[in-house]
């Protein structure tokens, strides 16, 4: 990720912060701390959103193909995902 990003930094204007596994931020194998250090590094400071998948909407969810829930709520998604973007932003920045 750190040469992806570095690579093209000129290019990034918004970053899905999005697990491997397209559930809650920081619940998969994603190597954060090196993408956060990265975008900080490359001085970003535009937006970062949660892309997160569920079965909320099941005809939607059908159509990109998510047969479960990757986190038990859709509020997880919201509060953890953005307490780890929150935590992370601030260690290193």
């Amino acid at each position: 990720m750190h040469e992806i990003i570095l690579k093209h930094r000129d290019l990034i204007a918004h970053v899905h912060i999005s697990e491997n596994d397209r559930g809650t931020p920081g619940s998969g194998q994603v190597n954060w701390p090196q993408v956060f250090s990265t975008l900080k590094e490359i001085k970003y400071d535009r937006w970062l959103t949660i892309e997160a998948f569920s079965r909320n909407n099941p005809e939607f969810a059908s159509g990109i193909n998510v047969w479960r829930n990757f986190q038990p709520s859709l509020d997880e998604i919201y509060r953890d995902g953005y307490d780890f973007i929150d935590n992370n932003w601030k260690e290193f920045g």
